[in-house]
C-alpha cells in the first residue's frame, strides 16, 4: 500500500511540474537515448554506481555522506528508517521541449547496514493531456472487446494502426539485492509494468491500460484497465 501511495504522489508531482509537446522524429531519437540510460540503471547498483552512470566524471559533486551512508545531495522525496532498514526516494525532472519526463529512483539498505541499493524506478512521459501523461494515438475499436488478460499482440489486434503506440509510464522493481532468501519467498520482490492511455470510439472517453510483465511467459500481459471521461479544456 505504501508503494502505491508513493506512486500516486509521484504522478501528481510529475503532472504539476512538467509540461510539453512531442515532436515526431526528434522525440523518437531522444526517447531511444532516454530508455537506454533508464535501462542501464540496474537494480542492485549502489547510489554511487547510479551517480556514475547519470553524471559521469562529475558524479562526486552530486553525492554526500549522511549518517554514515552515501546519498544524493539533492533533497529526497521521502526517507524512512524502520526496523533496521533505510529507504530513500528521489525525483529527477527533465523539462525537454520534445520529451518532458520525470524519473524516480528508490533505494533501500539491507538490515542494519548503510549502503543503499536501487530497488525501484519509474519513468513517466508528461504531456498536456487529460491524464497529464503522454497518451497513445491508437484507438480501441470498442471497450467490450477487452477480456482483461490480453498480451501485447492480442491488444494490438483490438487497436487501430500497428503496435500499441506511445507508452505513458514505465514502472519496475526488484528487491533481490536487499532481501534474504526467506524474504523473497514471503514477499513479491520483482515486477515490471507499463501504462498506456488509448482513445475510445466514444470521443468523450479514453481507456487506461496497465500491462504487467509475465516472467514465465516472458511477455507483457494486461493486468487492469479503466475508462475515464475526457475533461473539456
Amino acid at each position: 500500500m505504501r508503494v502505491l501511495k508513493q506512486l500516486v504522489l509521484i504522478l501528481v508531482i510529475g503532472v504539476l511540474c512538467l509540461s510539453g509537446t512531442l515532436d515526431g522524429q526528434a522525440a523518437s531519437k531522444e526517447e531511444q537515448r532516454v530508455l537506454k540510460e533508464y535501462r542501464s540503471l540496474k537494480f542492485g547498483l549502489t547510489v554511487t554506481q547510479i551517480a556514475k552512470i547519470m553524471y559521469g566524471a562529475s558524479y562526486k559533486q552530486h553525492l554526500k555522506q549522511t549518517n554514515g551512508a552515501t546519498v544524493f545531495k539533492k533533497k529526497a522525496n521521502w526517507t524512512q528508517n524502520e526496523k533496521g532498514y533505510r529507504e530513500r526516494g528521489y525525483s529527477f525532472y527533465d523539462r525537454s521541449k520534445t520529451l518532458p519526463r520525470l524519473m524516480t529512483l528508490e533505494f533501500h539498505t539491507r538490515k542494519n547496514q548503510t549502503t543503499y541499493f536501487l530497488v525501484q524506478k519509474t519513468l513517466q512521459f508528461s504531456a498536456d493531456t487529460n491524464s497529464g501523461l503522454r497518451e497513445s494515438t491508437r484507438m480501441l475499436k470498442h471497450v467490450t472487446y477487452i477480456r482483461g488478460d490480453e498480451t501485447e499482440a492480442e491488444l494490438d489486434e483490438l487497436l487501430s494502426g500497428k503496435g500499441l503506440g506511445q507508452v505513458g509510464m514505465r514502472w519496475s522493481l526488484d528487491y533481490t539485492s536487499v532481501q534474504t532468501k526467506r524474504e523473497r519467498k514471503e514477499y513479491k520482490y520483482r515486477g515490471q509494468m507499463k501504462i498506456y492511455t488509448f482513445k475510445s470510439s466514444n470521443p468523450k472517453k479514453q481507456i487506461e491500460v496497465m500491462m504487467d510483465f509475465d516472467y514465465q511467459k516472458k511477455q507483457y500481459v494486461m493486468n487492469n484497465y479503466s475508462i475515464h471521461p475526457i475533461k473539456p479544456k
